[in-house]
């Protein structure tokens, strides 16, 4: 790793480069930015691109899910329900003949109506 620290050291001329963090945050921008070019151009051909923002949206109902069950790290929980969340989206996608950005924002409106009833329920307990 300082082999590659020190050619991102001579390569970027900017003060920034001295500290660790922004040369790892640089490395990951660099390995990522392909594999994002390669799937953002196929979210955009499946007209998916409203997909990202509803996985997002039902994170809440992923952090809703794990406090009712009582799950102390909600990154679990999260990820659990984003994994159904997707495959359950695809499942209607490819069953019906509505255009996938239809289906997402009514799984998307659903994702955060079920996350804010949840978690207005647990509050009032």
């Amino acid at each position: 790793m300082e082999a590659i620290y020190s050619i991102l050291e001579g390569i970027f001329p900017f003060e920034f480069i001295e500290y660790t963090f922004m040369k790892n945050a640089l490395i990951a921008i660099i390995l990522a930015t392909p594999i994002f070019a390669i799937l953002g151009t196929m979210i955009v051909n499946n007209k998916m691109a409203f997909f990202s923002d509803a996985l997002g949206h039902s994170a809440l109902t992923g952090i809703a899910i794990g406090m009712v069950l009582g799950i102390t790290n909600m990154n679990i929980s999260m990820i659990f329900f984003a994994v159904i969340f997707a495959l359950l989206l695809n499942f209607v996608k490819n069953k019906t003949t509505y255009g996938a950005d239809t289906i997402i924002s009514v799984f998307s409106s659903i994702a955060i109506a079920l996350g804010l009833a949840m978690l207005a329920s647990r509050r009032k307990l």
